[in-house]
Formats: C-alpha cells, structure tokens, sequence
C-alpha cells in the first residue's frame, strides 16, 4: 500500500508541482535589532542543505516514520519505526550516531506513524507523542496516541526503558481515517492530526483538545474512554501531495508539513489555531530525494529543520538557514 502510494505521490507531484519561486524576504528582527524567529518564506528561500550528510547509523531503524527534534539534550532527534516495529523510540545523534533503542514501559505498537515532542498537561516539561494514528483500510473503530517523559539521551548507545507512559483513545466523527502526521502545539497544549489521501488533494485537520481525558496504556478499566475527535480545518497542497508527517516550532510560530516529496512550511500568526494556520497557502521548501520520505521535524530554534526516509540508514538531511 505505501509502496503505491509512493509510486503515485511521485507521479502526480511530477505532473501538478506546486508552489510559487521564492524572492528573499529581509530577514526578521525583535525591537532590539536581534534576528527574530524566521518566517516560512525566509526559511524556504534561505535554507541549505548542511553538510556533509550523515547516516542513521542505528541497525534496528529501517522504516523511520516520525521524527521529533529534541529539547533536552542539544542536537538529539528522536525517530521510531513504522508499522511492526518495536514499542520504542531512537535517539540519534547530530552525526547519526547510535544513542539507543528506548522501549516505552508496557506499551504496545500497532500502526505509529508520527511523533512530536510537545508540553506536558501543565503547559511545561518535555514529552514525547507517538500518533499510533495508521489505518490503511481506514478499519480502525479508534486509534491512539501515547505519551512519555523524554528521556536525557547520553553519548554513548543505552536502553530504556521509558516509564510513565499514557494514551488517548481516538474516533473520528467522521468515521475511521488513514492518518500519518502528528503535531503537538505548545501554545494550546492540543494536538492536531492530519489524514492522509492516496491522491492528495483536500484532507482534514482533526484537534484533540487539551483537556481530552488520558489514562493508562495497555487498556483495562482504568483506560481512558474513547473520545470523538471532529474535523477542524482542511490541508489542500494539490494532487500527488500525500501528507506523511507534520511538526510545529517550539515556539507555535511556524507549521510544517512533509509528504513523500516535499516539505511545505505556513507561518501561524498570533491568536490562530494550527488548522487555521493549514488552511492558508504555504510556501515550499527545499528537500532532498529520498527512498520514501514520512518524517519532518523543525529545529527548537525554528532556523531549519530535518528530515529521514525509510530503509536501512537512511541520510539524515539537515537543511538550515546560513
């Protein structure tokens, strides 16, 4: 299924292409004459691809589907495996060196397709999301998204394994989705999930507010209720843009979208939700060709961003502003 999928993102983008050249904007500045948070145009005009381009060194990460810049420890990301893959996240390094394998304490993996790092239900801490949000026969009566304190990565390769992890059980209103990109905003606390078509086109936004009930994973009578998730606000990038991943600056400022041959990048102005940032037009930003691109994931700074295919070590591409 994604292996077509891919087959047809590839053809129809070749066909339909999408977004406008870029002219160089002035970059931004605060009042005190200091550079400001980049805005998405600066970022798809000005980035560059940093090299040299290293490689996921780690052997157990063959199918990276999401990707979450750390806020713990400097430089880190944070991937895990698509589908049948183990219950557990990456950490690789700045150079793709093997931080570890961390399993995620009692947790069972169907379909995880994006993560994000995000704030905890007080509005601080770092926590990792994992969007066990797949559905390729859109069968599922709910899916999930769990999360789970982000662990201090150390220099050398270690395990978890990561306790204290808790899951949200999904339905959309809407009936069952195929989705692949997860976001955590850090202003509102909610987390946005974006659905995925095989054609691309128009597909939905779904908010799951902040103040959704979580509870403890694996189930049993303690488990959160299943709550209904509506559709909030549409993603339209054109035909044979298949939407595979999705992130949010730490600072709430600047939205990103990744399908199988693109990055796509919305400014979110003060007072706007992440749907409503979406539903503007984008600019394009520059990626790389890869095997079967699922993965995005912008700098804590917001000046660049990375992004990882799937297969056995893939190249971690870095694009950044100079």
């Amino acid at each position: 299924m994604r292996a077509l999928a891919f087959g047809i993102a590839m053809v129809l983008a070749a066909a339909c292409g999408g977004g406008d050249d870029q002219a160089s904007p002035p970059p931004s500045t605060v009042p005190d004459g200091t550079p400001g948070p980049p805005s998405a145009a600066e970022l798809c005009a000005g980035v560059a691809l940093v090299e040299p381009v290293p490689t996921v060194a780690a052997d157990g990460l063959d199918e990276a589907s999401g990707l979450a810049a750390s806020r713990v420890t400097p430089g880190l990301l944070w991937a895990h495996d698509d589908s049948g893959g183990d219950a557990a996240v990456y950490a690789i390094g700045p150079d793709g060196s093997d931080r570890g394998a961390w399993p995620l304490d009692g947790v069972e993996a169907f379909d995880w397709e994006d993560m994000a790092r995000g704030p905890g239900p007080d509005g601080t801490g770092d926590l990792l999301y994992l969007g066990d949000i797949g559905d390729n026969r859109a069968t599922r009566d709910d899916v999930a998204v769990v999360r789970a304190p982000e662990p201090a990565a150390p220099e050398a390769a270690a395990a978890g394994p990561i306790a204290g992890a808790e899951a949200v059980r999904l339905a959309y209103a809407d009936g069952p989705r195929d989705a692949e990109a997860l976001i955590a905003d850090p202003l509102s606390g909610d987390l946005v999930i974006v659905d995925k078509s095989l054609l691309g086109g128009s597909v939905g936004a779904y908010v799951v507010p902040a103040a959704t009930p979580w509870g403890p994973v694996g189930g049993g009578a303690e488990a959160a209720a299943v709550t209904t998730i509506e559709r909030a606000g549409d993603v339209n990038l054109g035909l044979g843009q298949i939407v595979t991943g999705a992130d949010v600056s730490s600072d709430g400022s600047l939205v990103a979208v990744r399908t199988y041959t693109d990055v796509w990048l919305w400014d979110r102005a003060a007072g706007r939700s992440v749907p409503e940032a979406m539903a503007g037009e984008p600019c394009q930003a520059p990626a790389a060709a890869e095997q079967q691109g699922e993965s995005v994931a912008l700098d804590p700074d917001g000046r660049g961003y990375t992004t990882v295919s799937e297969g056995e070590h893939p190249a971690v591409n870095h694009f950044r502003l100079p």
